[in-house]
């Protein structure tokens, strides 16, 4: 049994900074209100006919909107299996069918807080 010692020096690992991931979407249109954010983005690693989805954010999660296809479907009217979405220029209003309404403006630097950014980023990991 060979008993030599292995020197070299070890260091510890620090993680003082969190590792960059690179972006797998851009936002394309955001919508604010003080309940939450709207947010639609293009996912960068999909085919386009695939690679727009709209988001609402709030503080604690990340609700995909998952389109329905239906009578009425204009760019300014979009329903989705769990709201409705009324957009108006710079404003925009989204009905949940539980009857929740919420009014939401345009935010025109489509630029999210970092807690939603990551919330976001989880989200779609």
């Amino acid at each position: 049994m060979n008993n030599a010692l292995i020197s070299g020096n070890m260091h510890p690992l620090h993680r003082s900074r969190p590792i960059a991931m690179p972006l797998s979407y851009e936002v394309v249109q955001l919508f604010t209100s003080p309940q939450g954010h709207l947010v639609e983005i293009k996912l960068l690693d999909r085919q386009a006919d695939t690679a727009h989805e709209w988001l609402w954010v709030t503080d604690q999660s990340v609700t995909t909107l998952r389109p329905r296809l239906s009578d009425g479907e204009t760019r300014q009217v979009r329903t989705f299996r769990e709201a409705r979405l009324q957009l108006d220029g710079q404003r925009a209003e989204l009905t949940w069918f539980n009857d929740e309404q919420f009014a939401l403006t345009a935010s025109p630097m489509r630029a999210l807080p970092t807690l939603q950014h990551q919330l976001i980023h989880n989200h779609l990991s």
